[in-house]
């Protein structure tokens, strides 16, 4: 046996054990911050989770609301993180209230700040957030959120009046799938509501198609290549946030003019 050969077969042992010590240290150190936690109670080496949480999104934040059912929350490990799942209000709002930077991270998603961007406001923390709370606290007092309540009831009356023709044109024993409708009824009450008519109509479902594109890639692993759905992703954002970035200029110069606020 050559020098290379005994020197494999003493170092293929070791690192096996080494990697196999690291698995028992990684589900140990799970476990002891889990306790009695609801949530499961073996991972995936590394991964833990994420796969079911990529492939099947709605399926694993269901079985998450039903783990947490008895006391209020439950957690899991998803890529190297161990997460929490809040689903009691009034603890939500004690975990909101505390924005010091080391109070706890938000997730939202494994790769989410790859598509929402490191300075969005849900990853702020600190000073920078309560800053940012600030500015944007005059656009939720009762005057401007009777703004919205009443863009909201006509563009709500609307689309269910189209639901109405629609379902007159089929038979009363097919059923209608409404995900996709409801999904049209929000994005158009959300476009209103935040930027009302700066959006011409040909923005509006470039819009539409980057948002569809946009929530894809949160359900894909972050392959930032051409062609990938991550890819199309960021693109989608970009182009978003440009078309956002000449609504804030037209919003601006309105306001100069003192004109009153429609969105």
């Amino acid at each position: 046996m050559n020098p290379f050969s005994s020197f494999l077969s003493l170092l293929v042992p070791l690192l096996v054990s080494l990697l196999l010590l690291i698995l028992l240290l990684e589900q140990i150190w799970y476990l002891r911050r889990k306790r009695n936690v609801p949530g499961p109670n073996i991972l995936f080496p590394f991964l833990g989770n994420v796969i079911p949480l990529i492939s099947n999104p709605t399926k694993f934040w269901q079985l998450q609301a039903e783990l947490s059912a008895s006391v209020g929350f439950s957690v899991n490990y998803v890529f190297g993180r161990f997460i929490v799942f809040i689903r009691n209000t009034e603890l939500s709002h004690l975990i909101f209230a505390n924005v010091k930077p080391d109070a706890f991270s938000l997730i939202v998603h494994p790769f989410g700040k790859k598509l929402f961007g490191q300075r969005n406001m849900i990853y702020m923390f600190g000073q920078d957030h309560k800053d940012l709370r600030r500015h944007i606290a005059p656009n939720f007092t009762p005057k401007a959120l009777s703004t919205y309540t009443q863009l909201q009831q006509l563009i709500i009356l609307e689309h269910l009046k189209s639901w109405e023709r629609l379902w007159s044109t089929v038979s009363p024993a097919e059923p209608i799938p409404l995900r996709l409708l409801v999904r049209d009824l929000n994005l158009e009450t959300s476009q209103t509501v935040f930027v009302g008519t700066y959006l011409s109509s040909e923005a509006r479902e470039r819009f539409k198609v980057d948002y569809d594109l946009f929530n894809t890639g949160l359900m894909k692993l972050p392959f930032d290549l051409p062609g990938f759905a991550f890819r199309k992703a960021k693109l989608g954002i970009e182009r978003m946030l440009k078309t956002l970035t000449h609504c804030a200029a037209e919003s601006k110069k309105r306001m100069l003019q003192g004109e009153d606020p429609s969105c």
